[in-house]
């Protein structure tokens, strides 16, 4: 029996289990771990997370990389790439994943490839960073590397945002800084899965939050996507490279892609669509390997 890999940080999870629960549909063996244990023995080449023998998997799903300082991070991707090399399957590939965690590459390559995202300025100026305020009046702001909505903050070319944009610069030396577009109070989340939409929803921020995010207390309905929209989602999954990717769009004057996620939950579109993604994931993986 092939034994499959869940990444996975939090044991109640809500994607976590769903994956425990598609892998044995397919009657493979779940193994849940998590990176915050991994180990890895350079001499004898053994690669464990608590008592689990990571190179005794038969392909790695990956739900999160955990919370981690950069060093961390480095290591986890690390493992990654060697489980790869030792003949494990890993979804989604470590290099899909960072590039989706790393807002700069992915804004990078979505505006080299003809998806439309907004403007954008990264820098470790705060004058080129206050220029760019100017420029958009209201931007946001985020942390290059974040997850779940943490850290976004939208600030105006006012006295106030000027301040604030100082004090974000203070603490972090580098700026991402995205022009603020308007929008119906809402963001759609396509999920994607082997160049295939699997649900879409809308997602609406809490009274008085800037940030649309399910884990932020956000709430999500479902939504039917026009063909631009279906368009933007699969180019964006397939730019990123990810078998399997959460593209969150804005609707504006046209449509733009803000974010993707390389590991997201499937919870938003299993409650509002009745869809599990995970379900399809694993197809995928059983298919390949």
């Amino acid at each position: 029996m092939k034994r499959i890999g869940i990444a996975v940080t939090d044991p109640e999870d809500w994607t976590g289990m769903a994956f425990c629960r598609a892998v044995r549909h397919y009657d493979m063996q779940p193994v849940k771990f998590s990176f915050d244990e991994a180990i890895s023995n350079i001499a004898s080449g053994k690669i464990y997370a608590g008592s689990v023998d990571l190179n005794a998997l038969d392909a790695v799903i990956v739900r999160d990389m955990g919370p981690a300082t950069n060093n961390d991070a480095s290591f986890r991707f690390d493992i990654l790439c060697q489980l790869r090399e030792n003949g494990a399957l890993v979804i989604n590939s470590p290099e899909s994943i960072a590039r989706a965690a790393n807002k700069y590459v992915s804004s990078y390559l979505f505006q080299k490839n003809g998806i439309s995202t907004p403007e954008t300025e990264v820098t470790s100026d705060l004058k080129e960073a206050l220029s760019a305020l100017s420029c958009f009046e209201r931007a946001v702001v985020k942390p290059v590397f974040g997850y779940k909505g943490i850290g976004v903050e939208c600030v105006r070319n006012d006295e106030k945002g000027v301040r604030r944009l100082g004090e974000l610069f203070g603490k972090n030396k580098l700026l991402y800084i995205q022009k603020f577009i308007q929008n119906p109070g809402r963001d759609i989340r396509v999920f994607v899965v082997n160049r295939k939409v699997m649900g879409s929803i809308y997602r609406f921020a809490p009274s008085g939050s800037l940030i649309n995010n399910l884990s932020q207390g956000g709430t999500a309905e479902p939504c039917t996507l026009t063909e631009e929209q279906e368009r933007l989602g699969l180019k964006a999954a397939e730019v990123i490279g990810a078998v399997y990717a959460g593209v969150d769009i804005m609707e504006g004057d046209k449509d733009y892609v803000i974010e993707i996620n390389g590991t997201p939950s499937g919870r938003g579109i299993f409650g509002a669509c009745g869809v599990d993604v995970t379900m399809r994931i694993v197809e995928y993986l059983n298919e390949v390997l």
